[in-house]
């Protein structure tokens, strides 16, 4: 009899095989290029370590890159630097180039198939314009709607409205997608504090709501350092602007529905500002030891090194769970034993 049953479980095991899916996270990275005034060696070192970014939690290669001040000329630059297993999505550029820069997004065709009915662009004022593209996450029932901008520069009143402005005009596209949706909203927002108008225009309840992952307290300060992406320079090279890491100018904001539990969300812990150690306020992010790799300082002084030659400001990096899936595929008519332990 035990023979007879080994026989049988033998046999199903044979004709059953288990099939993941291929990944099991979305890694995004937030860049502002600067408008490729840095180095594009350096720029594609830090590229290329954020895929291997393993300082909270597993790396994991990024699935989305996002730029901001992308100038149309250096579009094939940038191609180069990202590497070519990344697919350029829709791209426009309307004058952009001649102001703040254009939008650019690249993505993994191996998890992405994007949806180009989707792409919009959005007047945000200040001659620039936000991107809006849909991407559906192969193997899944899914659409993941990505936003990057580059909102109006400069402290004082006049250009505090003209962010909000912006930042109103990108949430009544946000309204127009369907209820429920996934969506990230990231870029160089130039927002000084959190009681700006444009940030508080954003995370407002009502349709169209974003949420801050850092919560929506404050940022300024040596205190939250952590929480800084501008300046890694302490003073300006060539067209990189200094003055030190003191600024959190770089966000993802996200849906509700990336934040809900439902499987498909933010991994909590992973929002980070990619090389900042929370140690440099108001000085070069390669001022001394970088110690954003616990325990590994030679590697942290070696990404902060590539961060201050790459751009005037470093990248937001954020990951993603993708819903855990396994199918059963059963052949041959096998027999099942019925209530086993297995």
């Amino acid at each position: 009899m035990l023979r007879q049953m080994m026989t049988m479980i033998a046999a199903f095991v044979a004709v059953c095989g288990v099939s993941t899916q291929a990944f099991s996270q979305i890694r995004v990275m937030c860049y502002n290029t600067a408008q490729f005034n840095g180095d594009p060696d350096a720029m594609s070192q830090v590229l290329t370590k954020g895929s291997l970014d393993d300082s909270h939690g597993f790396a994991a290669p990024v699935s989305i890159f996002l730029f901001q001040e992308v100038d149309e000329d250096e579009l094939s630059i940038l191609e180069k630097v990202v590497g070519s297993e990344y697919t350029l999505a829709t791209f426009t550029d309307q004058n952009d180039s001649s102001w703040g820069g254009a939008q650019a997004m690249f993505y993994l065709s191996t998890q992405f198939i994007e949806h180009t009915p989707s792409h919009r662009d959005i007047y945000t004022y200040a001659s620039r314009h936000a991107d809006r593209w849909g991407l559906d996450v192969i193997g899944y029932n899914e659409r993941l709607y990505v936003y990057s901008m580059h909102l109006k520069a400069s402290s004082g009143s006049t250009n505090q409205e003209t962010r909000r402005a912006g930042a109103e005009n990108v949430r009544d596209d946000i309204v127009t997608l369907p209820s429920g949706a996934k969506f990230i909203v990231a870029g160089d927002m130039n927002f000084y504090t959190p009681t700006e108008p444009g940030y508080q225009w954003f995370i407002a309840e009502g349709a169209g709501q974003v949420i801050d992952p850092l919560g929506n307290g404050a940022w300024s300060s040596g205190t939250h350092a952590i929480k800084h992406t501008q300046s890694p320079l302490s003073s300006q090279n060539g067209g990189l602007i200094g003055g030190g890491m003191d600024d959190r100018f770089d966000f993802q904001f996200v849906s509700d529905s990336l934040i809900d539990g439902g499987g498909f969300d933010i991994i909590e812990g992973t929002y980070r500002s990619f090389g900042n150690d929370g140690q440099h306020y108001n000085d070069a992010i390669n001022d001394g030891n970088n110690y954003y790799f616990p325990g590994d300082t030679p590697r942290g002084n070696a990404l902060a090194d590539n961060l201050i030659e790459a751009s005037d400001h470093i990248p937001v990096i954020v990951d993603y769970m993708v819903p855990a899936k396994m199918e059963w595929l059963v052949s041959g008519g096998g027999r099942v034993l019925v209530d086993a332990e297995a």
